[in-house]
């Protein structure tokens, strides 16, 4: 596995049956948390999210999905400790994405392409120069939007540092084809954008060089 990437891509809607499954793999510090959602549609959508990846990586490690314990590095990036296992998790909407490789830090982001924010601010404020440029020299500068800031969240998470303030302090790669790598400018990280659903932009970040990238579903 540590020679591919596997991405599951998860429509949260078809997994509704699995609930009350996915809780029962939930520690109680995550029940806990599911507790406080004041809509239960909320709270199903954040128990579905953890046991599904739960039975993921129960699954790869061959091990009880309720007895993995997940520890947090110092920014509250979750790991499983006495294990090579790197994995990532991205939702939104209706949509999840859980990465899995070995050995290799990553990261995976994925957005709804939702209207109604003020995209221009958003780009002064938080996007390098060049991606400002390239932003503004679209087509289809919405459709732009969302594929550059899920890079740039990407990125964030494989480098494990929480929120990072500086986002505009780095460029990612532009203008790239979906499911086709690209290096970034330090020649240390490759990016790929994915192809998940038309409505959702989607990117992977991990450590270069460049490995296969393997979409898949979850099956019950």
């Amino acid at each position: 596995m540590n020679n591919t990437i596997d991405v599951w891509n998860i429509h949260l809607p078809d997994c509704r049956v699995e609930v009350e499954l996915c809780r029962s793999l939930l520690a109680d510090e995550e029940l806990a948390r599911a507790a406080k959602f004041f809509k239960p549609k909320d709270a199903d959508r954040f128990i579905l999210c953890r046991g599904l990846l739960r039975r993921i990586l129960g699954e790869l490690l061959e091990t009880d999905p309720s007895a993995l314990v997940f520890s947090r590095n110092e920014h509250g990036k979750p790991f499983l400790a006495d294990t090579d296992v790197e994995f990532n998790v991205s939702h939104s909407r209706d949509r999840l994405l859980v990465a899995v490789s070995s050995g290799r830090a990553l990261g995976v982001d994925i957005e709804f392409r939702r209207s109604g924010i003020n995209m221009d601010a958003i780009a002064e404020r938080w996007f390098a120069p060049e991606e400002r440029a390239f932003f503004r020299g679209l087509e289809n500068p919405e459709e732009g939007f969302f594929d550059i800031w899920a890079k740039k969240e990407a990125y964030v998470k494989a480098l494990g540092i929480g929120i990072f303030k500086e986002l505009h302090a780095f460029a990612v790669p532009l203008g790239d084809a979906p499911g086709f790598p690209s290096i970034g400018k330090n020649g240390e990280w490759f990016f790929q954008t994915l192809e998940i659903d038309p409505a959702y932009a989607a990117a992977l970040v991990s450590k270069a060089p460049a490995v296969p990238v393997n979409l898949k579903t979850i099956s019950f």
